[in-house]
């Protein structure tokens, strides 16, 4: 009922109202007010939601009619708000027939709201309204206040329909052992954060039970339950027990004996607990979720009985409470029965004497079949597993090395796991279905072909096979392969078993690879100069190299026997450099060197992997080459270069040719209408974050696991590769989490995140290759920055950004400009300044912007002279941009002056300087906030380089005259 009005003092009608009984006894003005108007008030726990129901709601409602009456006319007070509510409530809400003021007052108020009385007397309650619209001010706000009312009334009754089901009825009897539910506090345990979630602990045995009957003399659900746990009495709720099951009343049977023959009376009970103190734990009522989560294995580790070793040490007050939740002590009162001292006594005794640890390691929980009931065992069990004699064999082969069976040995644990791990990723025909085993077949027979096709084996002769123990063996290695539909198909790779070849440290084994930055010129060329892109796969590329040169013999796979027609473990020789040989990536390059100098191409001293072909001094098409990946960059139509690449075609055994889109070493590269468009757009789709709970993450420094910093290791790797391809703005970020790895924390994991989840945002951005047209005299331009000492050990790091662009933007002008190199490193050597750290960026800046245009004039104008390389590098024009003072003005000298403080730095840059006279690279000075290298040097940097991918990759070189810094610019600006 809500708070009657002031005339309810003339009549003294009872009324028994319940409330909430959390606070009671703590508001003596609400005590004295039910005593001064009659109304009996009884204490209802604030837990039991079904008795106080009816206050709750009340409290409810009159919160949402004030609300209304607020919205219709904001300027009420909020005691014209309670007052209106209150008396809708009062006047309106019917209860039992009748409404409050009707129980209360014997009557209903007249249509002004009044209560007259019997008498002609003017009554104590009556309204001072003039005639200048109070009245129909009142008239209209309390029809507001019984509109509200209604409508919120429907709106109850609606959800008691839609919410309405039945309140199970529980019936704990006194001794019954049961389970109860509690909530971790947020300031008391190290693993629980607080809030709703908790779980059962227990066993406790029920004392008594505040249940009443009803007048069918049916039970009603009693509002608290007390329980004893141990020495310990608590005061529950129904609702946050639950009953032990059979095994759980056994487990505590077997552990307690004594327990259980004790007459269960307050007396015994009192004797036990001492003292006058309980434990009131019936608000820590749980959800539904929260109950059917915590009975889930899964979800919840169930209370378990734990056989401790030895005596228990006393624990402090505030461990025992800061670890209630942690570890539930099981402690005994002094009895004079036998088996309370027997089971103490036995405790103390255990495999680890009377040092046995009595932690964590020495607690053993019992196995969850235990919990598994016997109905649920099958009738008839496996005849194989009756047998004691059972067992399965597990068959890793050892290595045959020496070396490799003494790392074996040294770790066998290891080696099995390791083992164990390449089986997962190979597979084993004993374990595949016949269907599999078909798609195998056909996979074996296809790399089969290729062998025999190839010539890779010659049969020998009896008179010339050497021992055995000079051949190599074979095996093969079966894999799926995931194709671009999501599909898979088998793949069957034969490998001689390389390690067994007795020259295996005297082979060479240096191969070169396509650098990213001949993929970026080799891009840059084709789109200057219109001509089209292709690329091709080779098939079983190092079975088509050239005659292996050495003397080396091997036994092949049954099936390549078979094919050859020999008996299977036939000695033959070698031919060609099979896969598994050390040396057959070399053998590989050189069979493709060979073939294309032969075409008539010329390698580039530049690159390795780039050929070059050429006509009386003019380039006419470029090849590179990654391993069996080849790019192929000609003009279309060109008869000459035509005929060479059908030449191409014809020697070895090529895949699908792709143009326009392909995919070439992860980086999607698409030729579109002004170049050409670099991406990533699935690569990070593989890469996951490192999963820390929320108790880790309220510990930021603590340091991380072994386990940890690999996985940290794996994610950083990710993200440096895709950086490296096509995301420069992600360099500086993983390069200086990179370096905290040795020593990181949690936040380093929370920041590695991070970084993940940001570069997941911008993976579908595309790097853009230029168009230029044919008559733009392309130029080199490096922008260099650096950051001091902001690196863990002190460090410095220096960023690189490399650019072809149009020579217009030495001008002031707004250029394209397609990155070509970019470089976020640790400075090798300890930087003593700022100056200092900038110094080192511009010398190893211009060094990456020599050999940049080095490789583009070779490109351009064909071999050089290596004795002057110079005369090669003077034809590209270059520059050098750094947004250092000190770094400008001593090589914007005639002469560099050794002197100052860090004459070493100046020394340095007497390379700058040198390189200045020799090859006329430029020096310019911008302001911070336009120099590109800034985002490879600084965490979260990114300003610059965003604003440049907005603009198209396009950028401009400042003006300044008076080389007035970012922030002087800020400050002129706002002034």
């Amino acid at each position: 009922m809500h708070r009657p009005c002031r005339c309810v003092t003339s009549y003294k009608h009872a009324k028994c109202e319940g409330h909430n009984a959390k606070n009671s006894g703590r508001n003596q003005r609400t005590t004295s007010d039910y005593h001064l108007f009659g109304v009996y008030a009884y204490g209802n726990h604030y837990g039991a939601h079904w008795k106080i129901a009816a206050c709750e709601n009340a409290v409810g409602g009159t919160k949402e009619v004030m609300q209304k009456l607020c919205m219709h006319d904001p300027q009420l007070s909020v005691e014209t708000l309670l007052s209106e509510a209150t008396t809708a409530f009062n006047n309106k809400e019917i209860i039992r027939g009748f409404s409050p003021a009707q129980h209360v007052l014997g009557q209903a108020p007249d249509e002004t709201g009044r209560f007259i009385p019997a008498s002609h007397s003017l009554p104590r309650d009556i309204l001072c309204e003039t005639s200048e619209g109070e009245f129909a001010k009142a008239v209209k706000l309390r029809s507001e206040a019984e509109k509200a009312l209604c409508e919120w009334q429907a709106q109850q009754r609606i959800s008691r329909a839609v919410h309405s089901k039945h309140r199970p009825c529980y019936d704990y009897q006194p001794g019954e052992l049961v389970f109860y539910w509690r909530c971790q506090d947020a300031q008391k345990g190290r693993r629980q954060p607080g809030g709703k979630h908790g779980r059962f602990l227990g066993p406790a045995r029920v004392l008594a039970t505040e249940s009443r009957r009803d007048d069918s003399g049916n039970i009603r659900p009693g509002g608290s339950i007390w329980i004893v746990k141990g020495r310990s009495l608590l005061k529950c709720s129904p609702e946050q027990l639950r009953r032990a099951s059979e095994r759980e009343e056994l487990l505590e049977a077997m552990a307690s004996p004594g327990e259980q023959q004790a007459p269960w009376t307050f007396h015994t009970v009192s004797e036990r607990i001492g003292g006058s103190q309980f434990e009131d734990v019936s608000g820590e009522v749980p959800e539904i979720s929260e109950w059917r989560r915590a009975q889930r294995p899964e979800e919840e580790i169930q209370p378990a009985r734990y056989r401790v070793r030895q005596k228990r040490p006393a624990d402090t007050p505030a461990q025992a409470e800061a670890d209630n939740m942690e570890q539930e002590e099981t402690t005994f009162p002094p009895d004079t029965s036998n088996h309370a001292r027997l089971r103490e006594r036995s405790r103390s005794r255990g495999p680890g004497g009377q040092g046995a640890s009595s932690g964590p390691s020495a607690l053993q929980a019992t196995a969850w079949w235990n919990d598994v009931k016997g109905e649920c065992w099958p009738d008839q069990q496996s005849s194989y597993w009756s047998d004691t004699t059972a067992a399965v064999e597990i068959e890793i082969a050892l290595p045959e090395s020496r070396r490799g069976l003494q790392r074996a040995w040294d770790n066998l644990g290891g080696f099995f796991v390791g083992s164990m791990r390449r089986r997962a990723v190979e597979l084993s025909e004993r374990r595949m279905s016949p269907q599999e085993l078909e798609a195998f077949r056909g996979a074996k027979a296809i790399e089969v072909k290729n062998f025999v096709a190839s010539k890779a084996f010659e049969i020998l002769p009896d008179h010339l096979k050497p021992d055995r123990s000079q051949a190599i063996g074979m095996r093969w290695i079966l894999t799926w392969k995931l194709k671009e539909d999501g599909t898979r198909k088998a793949k069957a790779r034969a490998v001689l078993l390389g390690y067994q070849d007795g020259g295996y440290e005297h082979r060479a084994t240096t191969s070169p690879v396509m650098t990213r930055q001949t993929r970026q010129l080799l891009l840059q060329m084709a789109s200057w100069r219109q001509w089209k892109v292709q690329k091709g796969d080779v098939t079983g590329a190092f079975l088509q190299s050239r005659t292996y040169p050495d003397q080396l013999f091997c036994i092949p796979c049954p099936e390549i026997c078979s094919a050859l027609g020999v008996p299977a473990g036939s000695i033959t020789k070698v031919q060609r450099a099979c896969y598994g040989l050390v040396d057959a990536p070399l053998e590989w390059y050189r069979s493709v060197d060979e073939f294309l100098q032969q075409l008539g191409f010329e390698r580039m001293w530049s690159d390795s992997c780039c050929w070059a072909l050429r006509e009386e001094g003019e380039l006419r098409g470029l090849i590179s080459g990654h391993v069996d990946d080849f790019l192929f960059a000609g003009k279309s139509g060109d008869v000459l270069w035509e005929s060479k690449l059908q030449a191409i075609k014809d020697r070895f055994k090529w895949g699908d040719w792709e143009q326009n889109k392909f995919t070439q070493c992860g980086v999607v590269v698409e030729q579109v209408e002004g170049g050409f468009e670099l991406s990533q757009p699935s690569y990070l789709d593989k890469v996951n974050e490192i999963g820390v709970n929320a108790n880790r993450r309220k510990n930021r420094e603590e340091t991380t696991s072994e386990r940890e910093r690999t996985q940290l290791r794996a994610l950083l790797g990710g993200i440096s590769w895709h950086a490296q391809q096509v995301a420069p703005y992600l360099s500086a970020e993983v390069g200086l989490l990179l370096s905290e790895v040795t020593r990181s924390t949690v936040d380093t994991i929370i920041r590695a995140n991070i970084l993940l989840a940001h570069a997941k945002s911008k993976q579908n951005h595309r790097m853009k290759i230029h168009s230029f047209t044919p008559e733009t005299e392309i130029m080199f331009v490096a922008w260099v920055d650096a950051a001091n000492c902001n690196r863990p050990d002190g460090g410095s790091t220096q960023g690189i950004f490399i650019g072809a662009t149009d020579a217009l933007i030495m001008s002031g002008q707004v250029c394209d400009v397609t990155p070509i190199t970019w470089h976020s490193q640790k400075i090798d050597r300890s930087c003593r300044s700022p100056g200092s750290a900038e110094a080192q960026a511009a010398v190893n800046g211009e060094d990456n912007l020599y050999s940049t245009r080095f490789q583009w004039s070779e490109m351009r104008y064909g071999k050089p002279d290596l004795h002057a390389p110079e005369h090669a590098v003077e034809r590209i024009s270059g520059c050098v941009v750094t947004d250092s003072r000190n770094v400008y003005d001593k090589l914007e000298t005639e002469v560099l002056v050794i002197k100052g403080a860090e004459k070493r730095t100046s020394i340095e840059l007497l390379a700058l300087k040198e390189s200045q006279a020799n090859t006329k690279v430029q020096m310019r000075w911008v302001h911070s906030e336009a120099q590109l290298a800034n985002t490879l040097t600084k965490s979260g940097g990114q300003r610059e380089y965003d604003l440049y991918y907005k603009m198209g990759h396009r950028w401009r070189l400042v003006e300044d005259e008076s080389m007035m810094s970012a922030r002087r610019r800020h400050v002129v600006l706002c002034s």
